[in-house]
């Protein structure tokens, strides 16, 4: 009879206590989201309404918190920049976020400040196109591909965590590396890549243990 092996990232009594704990958010509303622009590696300042939303994620975020040291990490773009900082004030932690540029939005090109509408009417083949082969296909003008987006935000990524080590890292970054750091600790394909939702201001909690990743919390 065939035995299904252990899933290393179930807890159970004798499991290693999680070393690092990732508080990953995306940053609040910015600049152009109303209207639904492709904005990416664009520097689109945060709206009022995406500074409140991320005052309400802070306490979501504080009651994640474990008791350890806290390390606060943004992207370089002005909206990441503002979310880390916003976070910092309202809950207390006294500090400046270190900005890490490979954890930015994904680059789309000629299509950033377009719209998925006037894309659509510009060019519907190759929108199209682009749609059906998201991980690999690059938009126009120098954009990145997913696969490409996760081959420069993974790095950066584990080494925050490693430099990081038992304690908690608060990331706001964005919607894609977001998603790309969540397909894998979940141990998704990047084929996954748009089940996963991230709204404004949304919290990610990943406890980081020696084995495995365990994934707590997801768009909260």
């Amino acid at each position: 009879m065939n035995q299904r092996r252990a899933d290393s990232t179930v807890s159970m009594p004798g499991k290693a206590e999680t070393t690092t704990r990732v508080l990953l958010l995306r940053h609040g509303a910015a600049e152009g989201s109303k209207e639904g622009y492709f904005y990416g590696s664009t520097d689109a300042p945060l709206l009022a309404e995406g500074e409140a939303q991320v005052r309400e994620a802070a306490a979501r975020v504080k009651g994640w918190l474990m008791e350890s040291e806290t390390a606060l990490y943004a992207s370089s773009l002005s909206r990441s920049v503002r979310t880390a900082e916003i976070l910092s004030g309202a809950m207390g932690l006294g500090l400046k976020p270190v900005i890490v540029p490979g954890i930015a939005e994904l680059h789309l090109g000629d299509w950033e400040g377009e719209t998925h509408a006037s894309l659509s009417d510009k060019e519907p083949e190759r929108l199209d196109e682009h749609y059906r082969n998201f991980v690999h296909s690059r938009p126009p003008g120098g954009g990145e591909s997913v696969a490409e987006l996760a081959a420069r935000v993974l790095p950066a990524f584990r080494e925050i965590c490693a430099r990081e080590k038992e304690k908690n890292v608060i990331v706001c970054a964005h919607a894609a590396v977001n998603r790309v750091i969540l397909c894998d600790a979940l141990g998704a394909p990047l084929e996954s890549f748009f089940r996963l939702e991230q709204d404004f201001a949304a919290l990610n909690v990943i406890d980081l243990h020696e084995d495995a990743p365990l994934v707590r919390a997801m768009n909260i």
